[in-house]
This record gives structure tokens, sequence and C-alpha cells, in this order.
């Protein structure tokens, strides 16, 4: 994957945001921010959604970023994320503003919030993002951004940004998986992602999944094992859109030391 050059400014401007969202401030809201970051660390309740009988199964959400600066979450567009998998109709909202977004096509929701107050580094923002679907049940995502120091930088175009970066324990990828950010595509180009793992008999893609970068210009997805914790080893995610392309490689260690 494309390293990222480290810049000195503080100010970084976040892509525009895609069809159908307007940033929103969190002010007034309660953020649960928690010292000491643990990129393997789920959130309490889990990532996943907390309403398990929901029958809203086929949407999934992932984060533009899920590492970002104070700056960041406070500035331009904030918080950035996408739920996949909609219904036109359906109604999307997170804790952090509590505003009611109404899905206007078929197909991802982009989303964005802006807090008020700029958290301390080195500390976790956790939220959720809620999906309404008629009268079925609602379904809750947790999710949380990693608020570290510094400047990310700017992004090549077609950089895939995967998050965690390099290693994660087979615990961590079960219950928060990766998350894959495909940016500076065009608008409206679809973007293919696939995830490979390799084994004593080559290279094996065991997922993909395809999306239409937004008015960002970028794609967000998540992959997560979804029948019981994943095999370790080392792991590659491909994203590809129009002729650009870009990969990232992970190890994915046991959770419990060998013996």
């Amino acid at each position: 994957m494309k390293k990222l050059a480290l810049a000195a400014t503080a100010a970084l401007g976040i892509s525009a945001l895609a069809v159908g969202t307007a940033a929103a401030s969190a002010s007034g809201t309660e953020v649960a921010v928690s010292d000491g970051v643990h990129s393997n660390e789920a959130p309490s309740s889990g990532s996943a959604d907390s309403s398990d009988d929901s029958v809203v199964k086929e949407a999934d959400l992932a984060l533009k970023y899920r590492t970002m600066t104070p700056y960041e979450v406070t500035h331009g567009k904030g918080i950035e994320y996408t739920i996949d998998g909609l219904k036109k109709g359906d109604r999307v909202s997170t804790s952090l503003d509590n505003e009611l977004h109404d899905v206007e096509k078929d197909g991802a929701f982009d989303g964005a919030v802006t807090m008020d107050k700029e958290p301390d580094a080195r500390a976790n923002v956790e939220f959720t993002v809620k999906l309404e679907r008629g009268a079925e049940p609602e379904r809750v995502f947790h999710t949380r951004v990693r608020i570290i120091e510094g400047d990310r930088g700017d992004y090549d175009d077609g950089t895939l940004v995967m998050d965690p970066d390099s290693t994660m324990l087979d615990e961590g990828l079960y219950q928060e998986g990766l998350n894959l950010t495909m940016v500076n595509c065009s608008a409206e180009d679809e973007v293919d992602f696939t995830v490979y793992r390799k084994d004593e008999d080559g290279r094996k893609k065991i997922w993909e999944k395809s999306q239409v970068a937004g008015e960002d210009e970028s794609a967000s997805v998540r992959y997560m094992p979804r029948e019981g914790m994943p095999p370790t080893g080392e792991y590659e995610a491909v994203a590809e859109c129009g002729d650009l392309e870009d990969s990232a490689k992970i190890d994915v260690d046991p959770t419990e030391p060998t013996e």
C-alpha cells in the first residue's frame, strides 16, 4: 500500500460528502471517549449490530477513516461513514447528533457528522449509527474512531486505506473486521474490493464486494468473517477503480499464544 507522507500542516481538507447527506454538529451530545488505543479492542457491546433479531441483515457499516485527528473530526465533513445494502425510504441517524436522514435511493448511503469539541489525542470516540426500515426491527451499529496526533497527510489517486494497517488478532478481525476505503477515484466509478488469504495452497479469494464511489470520490466497505473465528495468517486486500489499483497486506495473529 502506498505510504502516507506525514505533513506538518494542521489543516487537512476532507473531501465533499456524497449524495443526500449534510454534516451536523454534535453539540449537546455525550461522546464516549476512552484513553489508550488498542487497535484490536472491540467496543464492549461488539462492533456489529446490537439487535441480533433484526431482519435488516444485508446492511453493513464502514467508516471512511477509522483513524482521525482531533482537527479532522471537528472540521470539514467530520466523521464520514457509509452504510450499504439500503433501500429507498430507510432512515439513518447517529448518536453524535441524533439527526434523521432519509435514504433517497437503493444502495449505499454516505453520511457524516462533525463534533463540536476536539477530543483528546490517543483517545477513542465511540458512537452508534442506527438504521430504521419501516416496521422492521431497527439495526444499531457500534463503531469508533481512534484519535491520533499530527496530520495524516494527503493520499495519491486510487489509494487503498485499510484499518488496521499491518497486524491484528483473529478475535479483532472477527469482532471489528477490516475497514477498507478506496480514496481519490472518480465519482460514480465502481470500486471493486477483494480480500485474499494465503495458505499452503497459495492465495485464495475469500471475499469480494463492489460499491460505487460517491461525490467524495471514495468508496468504503468492511470485511467481516461471518462464520466463526477466521484462520490466522497473511491476508491481502485489493481495490480497483477504473485503471487504478492498490493493495495492502495484514498479518492476522492468534489471540491466544500457541504452545
